[in-house]
């Protein structure tokens, strides 16, 4: 006996997001994702020639990630060390 496929009012059809590239994740034995089904690249040819960084561009991305990173950190260091401060003078 076949099931009956539900019909919802409030349904035209459209795709919001595409999720045949979205694979399933193997909890028992982790490694890399499988690639892209025959067929089903979306890329032209020499995309990542054009969209690959220059030496110069990823040192300055890993600057900038570093700057905040230690500029996060230091807030947090400032937090303490006021916060020991308060403490120190309440227990005068």
């Amino acid at each position: 006996m076949a099931r009956k496929r539900k019909v919802y009012d409030d349904d035209d059809g459209r795709t919001v997001a595409d999720m045949s590239g979205v694979f399933p994740q193997r909890m028992w034995m982790p490694g890399p994702p499988p690639g892209p089904r025959a067929g089903q690249g979306t890329e032209g040819p020499g995309k990542a020639d054009r969209d690959a960084m220059t030496g110069r561009e990823r040192r300055w991305y890993v600057l900038g990630a570093l700057k905040a990173a230690l500029l996060i950190a230091a807030v947090f260091l400032a937090a303490f060390g006021l916060f020991i401060a308060l403490l120190i003078v309440l227990w005068r």
